[in-house]
């Protein structure tokens, strides 16, 4: 029996079709993977954030003081002293968590942001009570970003903006 000339196999312009369309269903699953990253570091951030307004605000209520250390306060999670955090933002106590994240303490406020990647120098800040000027109100957080138009606060977390606030631009959560 005769072959007729008939080869058996996928054509090189067939191959080059099924390479481009796995090449942008993995670009497309590439970006939703790292926008899912993204969510839970920010979740992460978040829930640091008002562990250690628990905390402060725990502090405070036995003392009548407000703390000026990690050490003192009761928190369940350790983090790495940084004295670079405490000398670039003149505050009382700085730390680095799973170099990720800075986490920093200053009167009555406690401020945690991104230290690496796309929203570094963004992140969220609570005050345990109230300032003297009004605008912040205790026990409630905040999203902020040092540098301009980061786009974190207003685009990702939706919040609007309240404006600057020590060189920062301050954004009120939804």
């Amino acid at each position: 029996m005769k072959n007729n000339g008939c080869k058996k196999g996928f054509t090189l312009i067939e191959l080059l079709v099924v390479v481009l369309i796995i090449g942008i269903l993995a670009a497309i699953a590439l970006q939703q993977y790292q926008k899912a990253v993204w969510k839970s570091r920010t979740a992460e951030l978040q829930t640091l954030t008002r562990a250690l307004m628990t905390a402060q605000s725990a502090y405070y209520m036995q003392t009548n003081t407000m703390p000026t250390s990690f050490d003192v306060l009761d928190i369940g999670f350790s983090c790495t002293p940084a004295p670079e955090l405490v000398a670039a933002f003149g505050v009382d106590d700085g730390c680095v968590k799973d170099n990720k994240y800075g986490l920093s303490i200053h009167g009555n406020e406690v401020s945690t942001m991104f230290i690496d990647g796309p929203y570094a120098t963004a992140g969220f800040f609570g005050r345990t009570i109230d300032n003297s000027e009004g605008t912040l109100k205790g026990g409630q957080m905040y999203c902020f970003e040092i540098t301009a138009d980061l786009g974190f606060c207003d685009k990702i977390m939706k919040g609007t903006s309240i404006g600057a606030l020590d060189g920062y631009n301050v954004f009120k959560l939804p």
